[in-house]
């Protein structure tokens, strides 16, 4: 009798795990839209300037960091992401600036944006960008942003807010 109320009891685990996960699994694949807002702390990593007149450069650079959202582990938390730049500097100060970032997961899964803004004052910039696709989990990810950039002193740091909102197929 204990023998068979062990293996009752055994199976009821199994299948209780088996729907937790089950349930979970199921949780996380009707997520297929959101808003959310957080940070990108940025460092550049390469940058080269071409004086086009005095007070005038263009600039081609990379920055890559981290993206921490405002909600801890939810939409593209704890992420790394890396840009490619392109802007034109008017005594400091972006007239116009494009460029396109990657952002990878723990998992490898990709999303893409592709970004467009200009400067308020030296060192701050703000924008727009959209969600221009991925792989993985982010295949087919649209949807449109805002940001805003605070350079850190002299250094190549950045803070950079990022709010918007996604959509998957």
């Amino acid at each position: 009798m204990q023998a068979s109320f062990t293996r009752v009891f055994a199976a009821f685990v199994a299948v209780t795990i088996i729907a937790l996960f089950g349930a979970a699994t199921e949780a996380q694949q009707l997520a297929k839209s959101g808003k959310y807002t957080g940070k990108y702390a940025a460092h550049g990593v390469g940058a080269q300037t071409y004086e086009l007149e005095k007070g005038h450069v263009f600039l081609l650079g990379s920055n890559q960091g981290v993206f921490l959202n405002d909600v801890a582990d939810s939409f593209l938390d704890k992420t790394e992401v890396t840009c490619a730049i392109a802007a034109d500097l008017v005594d400091g100060v972006s007239t116009g600036g494009h460029g396109y970032c990657i952002i990878a997961d723990k998992d490898g899964d990709k999303a893409f944006l592709a970004f467009q803004g200009k400067g308020t004052a030296p060192e701050s910039d703000a924008g727009t960008f959209q969600w221009s696709g991925g792989t993985g989990k982010f295949v087919g990810i649209q949807g449109n942003n805002t940001w805003h950039r605070t350079g850190i002193g002299k250094t190549t740091a950045s803070s950079i807010v990022w709010e918007g909102e996604w959509r998957l197929p």
